[in-house]
């Protein structure tokens, strides 16, 4: 991290202190802080928002270049779904089979999956992924007797992405997200060539049935629509399934 913030120096003609970092963490976990509220209104049943305007508002801000504004703007979004909440409304009837996706990160353009599941009877309600609650659910230590950069460094390494091993933390966080969500049934998304993913698909697996005893998927897929038929099936069976456990 010092060689990184030595040549982001020198690269860019600018000097990093230590307070204009402690500044910069308060105000990503302000924003993380805001986005993750808006991830929680799904926890509600039915969801007010679907997968797919979920990852759309969570992707768009990406774009914010203005954090304050991006801030109040999603803000904003979470006041108007707080007023769908209590009007009753939602995208799903009651019974919508409640999905997790888990796996790989996914953004506007390969939102495929998202797009399958919903369009064929099922409720993404969340996201553990590295575009989804994985990077939400762990803020920078704010403490300023510390190394800004020590802390900023703890936090990405506790990050449970799939290429630390061993990554008993996206077991916890899925725990927690089945519980906290309601969820009936997992999908795993692995994009081909995502090794790291790949070999965790059966640890998730395994995890999801022997604790909770709710079904999962694991689908291997890239960005193109070539195989959308053959996810569509596999997809149309899933959602059979987690609608016979409602019945």
């Amino acid at each position: 991290m010092s060689l990184l913030k030595e040549r982001l120096e020198e690269t860019l003609g600018v000097t990093i202190s230590d307070d204009s970092l402690r500044e910069a963490i308060k105000l990503s976990n302000s924003e993380q802080l805001a986005i993750k509220e808006l991830h929680d209104l799904n926890k509600f049943d039915p969801a007010p928002l679907s997968g797919l305007d979920l990852l759309t508002a969570t992707f768009m801000k990406g774009f914010n270049v203005n954090k304050l504004e991006g801030i109040a703007l999603v803000n904003k979004l979470i006041g108007e779904v707080k007023e769908v909440i209590e009007q009753g409304g939602s995208p799903f009837q009651p019974d919508t089979p409640r999905i997790l996706l888990t796996g790989c990160p996914v953004g506007i353009g390969s939102e495929k999956v998202i797009r399958l599941l919903e369009e064929n009877g099922g409720s993404v309600v969340c996201f553990e992924s590295c575009s989804g609650y994985k990077t939400l659910d762990m803020l920078v230590d704010e403490d300023e007797r510390r190394d800004p950069l020590e802390a900023i460094a703890e936090r990405s390494l506790k990050i449970p992405c799939s290429c630390m091993t061993p990554n008993e933390g996206r077991l916890d966080l899925l725990g927690r997200m089945i519980g906290e969500y309601r969820v009936d049934g997992v999908v795993d998304l692995t994009w081909q060539a995502c090794h790291t993913y790949n070999v965790e698909a059966e640890l998730v697996r395994g995890y999801v049935k022997d604790n909770f005893d709710i079904p999962c998927l694991h689908l291997e897929t890239d960005y193109s629509s070539s195989d959308l038929q053959q996810l569509k099936t596999r997809v149309t069976a899933f959602i059979e399934l987690l609608d016979k456990r409602w019945t």
